[in-house]
């Protein structure tokens, strides 16, 4: 018997020990060699620039949506008007990133307890995924900022069951909780369904005995996430675009998410792939339900959490790889399922998964951004193997003009002076440090929110000096092409880039 204790307690070989402790230190490492090119990358990606060109107009006194559109909530403006500038954004945007790796490990310690091998297979997976191009994770879009507060709220929901049950009283934790949920709401609305699932598996874990402590959390969870939405409310509200608010980054985004697909059969508005995408949810949320006493809290949460986030994800039909970053954490969480000891049939959940994931990836024709192009493009530069033309063009071929194109912007302005931009580059808006005229930024929005007869009338009634066709949309806009013809000249190109002056008789 004695034999037996002392090789349970046989202690493990020193390089093993040393990972296990310091594997962090290379997760670590390998992050920041991928991440560190977002920093020096140039500023060409249309959403970085409508961020930074709504932040700037937030900070010359422009109220949202008002004055200045786009279709998400307000949190992202307000960070990039923050931040100022496209290098400061990036800078933000990696520090949040390895807070949000941070995060990720909590929450993955907190479901597989007593399995370090888990959390650093999974911590590891969902580190590399989220930094690579194939994922936008180069790119600060909402969805790799809105991961953060969700897991978080995550995390505290899930600490409280495990530590705290039996209290029944209003709980300031599961009201952060909610805090947090509401925060990635306010960064894109895809993040309520993240609270749905936070909501579904505490339901899966509803008995008797500890329904009113439940019960009661949960109100203390939605008091949490409704009070900073009712907040903008109020702030917007007072800023009289309290519609404009509404409209823009809830009502409208339902046509929006419908536009791309169009074609598909709908019944009562709905396309016919997503109502069977519902029913799937809803059968295999209920079916959870049935078998819910045999399921650990690890596997109600990656299930649920898959499910919804995957929902989400295609909720629009469009595809942008980054929205498959709402995916990612649960999709990682699901490998810590290949050490399980007991039920070993759950080890081929993440296979699943993995499966059904590339599924969708090429089923809805997700675009792909190659990872090694992109990383050798930057090492090589890093290296004096390529020229930094050469380095430039890769993400753009008018990126030379862009930036020509700004300077010649912000030379022949003044700071307050408005511009107008046909096209989709709104990064010129951002380093000239000039704002639109109208409200809108580039030109996919005028179609896609019918924002033509809106345009028209704000060139007419504020004709800018400097009027700019990017050559980059294809849509036709006779009524813009006649009004440019009639009251503009042709000043100079750069490029594709043409920059019209204003005739003197038009002003």
């Amino acid at each position: 018997m004695k034999k037996k204790t002392a090789q349970a307690k046989k202690p493990p070989k020193k390089g093993q020990s040393f990972f296990l402790k310091e594997w962090w230190l290379f997760l670590f490492g390998l992050v920041i060699l991928l991440r560190i090119p977002s920093l020096f990358e140039p500023f060409t990606y249309a959403d970085e620039g409508i961020y930074l060109t709504l932040g700037q107009a937030i900070k010359k006194g422009l109220v949202l949506y008002r004055d200045i559109h786009d279709n998400k909530p307000p949190l992202l403006y307000l960070l990039a008007a923050i931040t100022g500038s496209f290098s400061a954004y990036r800078l933000i945007y990696f520090l949040w990133s390895l807070g949000t790796i941070f995060v990720f490990n909590r929450l993955a310690r907190l479901l597989f307890p007593q399995k370090p091998k888990a959390v650093i297979l999974t911590t590891s997976l969902f580190a590399v995924l989220t930094s690579l191009p194939m994922f936008e994770g180069n790119i600060a879009n909402a969805e790799n900022f809105m991961l953060l507060p969700i897991m978080a709220g995550f995390y505290l929901i899930f600490r409280f069951l495990g530590t705290q049950r039996k209290k029944n009283k209003f709980s300031w934790t599961w009201f952060t909780a909610g805090f947090f949920f509401s925060l990635g709401v306010l960064f894109k609305v895809p993040a309520v369904f993240d609270f749905l699932a936070a909501i579904l598996v505490c339901l899966l874990l509803l008995e008797i005995k500890n329904f009113k402590n439940i019960f009661l959390n949960l109100i203390s969870s939605f008091a949490g996430f409704l009070i900073p939405l009712l907040g903008t409310f109020v702030f917007f509200g007072f800023k009289q675009a309290l519609g404009f608010y509404l409209s823009a980054a809830f009502v409208q985004n339902l046509p929006y998410l419908s536009s791309w697909g169009s074609q598909q059969v709908s019944a009562g508005g709905f396309s016919s792939r997503f109502l069977i995408r519902v029913l799937a949810m809803g059968f295999l949320i209920l079916a959870l339900f049935f078998f819910r006493k045999r399921l650990s809290l690890a596997l109600k949460v990656i299930i649920v959490w898959f499910v919804t986030s995957l929902f989400a994800a295609l909720l629009s039909g469009r595809p942008y790889p980054h929205y498959l970053l709402e995916v990612l954490p649960s999709f990682a969480l699901s490998f810590g399922l290949l050490f399980e000891t007991k039920g070993k049939f759950l080890r081929v959940i993440p296979l699943v998964f993995l499966g059904f994931f590339i599924f969708v990836f090429y089923n809805f024709h997700f675009w792909y951004y190659p990872n090694l192009p992109y990383f050798k493009n930057f090492y090589q530069y890093v290296l004096r193997l390529k020229s930094k033309s050469d380095y430039l063009v890769f993400f753009n071929p008018q990126t030379d003009d862009l930036y020509q194109t700004a300077d010649f912007i912000r030379s022949h302005t003044t700071a307050d002076e408005k511009i107008f931009i046909w096209g989709t580059q709104p990064s010129i808006y951002a380093l000239s440090g000039r704002l639109p005229v109208g409200r809108y930024t580039v030109s996919y929005h005028v179609f896609d929110f019918k924002g033509e007869a809106e345009t028209l009338g704000a060139l007419r009634f504020q004709p800018p000096r400097w009027l700019i066709v990017t050559g980059d949309e294809k849509r036709d806009f006779p009524q813009l092409d006649f009004f440019v013809a009639e009251r503009y000249s042709l000043f100079k190109n750069f490029g594709r880039i043409k920059i019209f002056y204003l005739l003197p008789q038009s002003s």
